[in-house]
């Protein structure tokens, strides 16, 4: 595309170029032979055979240029959303406290000024609503900013973003439907987040109900 000559390389290396969408179909190619002429990709059966090759292994299908992100990096940044997330919620529930719950409040501040620290018990339906607050605001996060970006603000400080299967960040729906189902792997204590351990994809279950993969960014 540059113009550049590249070269000659062996078809491995040709494979990994197809895989960082630097070569394929309408590029111009020729054998390593004195006086070979260049011809357009799709000219040499063996190269055709090798693209489809690239694109039926690709961990994310048709997508050769996409590298699945490390679990590692995941985890990281899922725990620092957390942390964000919280943050978010936290002046929610101290104005809450404050204008409905005074006295558990009271109770509270002052449980935390005498060791051993012993938390009031909260009111049932205060719970329930501390809990639809809290996955409510997890969905908006999650949500919002996969559907704007691609990627929250976690995801973007470790180079990590999430895509559809035509390699594109998620629309609204796509987005919604995958931060529901990871409130519902939360809700089961995280454990069909597992999910990530036992595919080549690295996919967790709300990426399977999504239809979505984390990459690289």
């Amino acid at each position: 595309d540059d113009g550049q000559e590249y070269g000659p390389v062996d078809r491995d290396e040709l494979r990994d170029w197809v895989r960082e969408n630097r070569a394929g179909l309408g590029t111009e190619v020729r054998l390593d032979e004195p006086g070979a002429p260049w011809h357009p990709w799709q000219n040499y059966p063996e190269l055709v055979a090798l693209l489809a090759e690239v694109h039926v292994t690709s961990p994310v299908p048709g997508q050769p240029g996409l590298v699945i992100a490390p679990v590692g990096r995941r985890m990281i940044a899922f725990a620092l959303d957390l942390v964000l997330i919280s943050i978010l919620v936290t002046p929610i529930f101290l104005t809450l406290g404050l204008g409905f719950l005074p006295d558990w409040f009271v109770q509270y501040v002052v449980a935390t000024s005498q060791p051993p620290f012993t938390p009031p018990d909260l009111p049932l339906y205060a719970k329930v609503i501390a809990n639809l607050i809290s996955d409510f605001v997890l969905a908006l996060y999650f949500t919002g900013f996969h559907a704007a970006h691609g990627k929250t603000p976690a995801k973007a400080l470790l180079r990590l973003r999430v895509v559809d299967q035509s390699g594109r960040k998620p629309g609204p729906v796509k987005a919604f439907l995958r931060a529901l189902a990871l409130i519902f792997s939360m809700s089961l204590l995280f454990l069909p987040l597992a999910f990530v351990f036992f595919n080549p994809q690295r996919r967790t279950l709300h990426d399977f109900i999504a239809g979505t993969y984390v990459v690289e960014a």
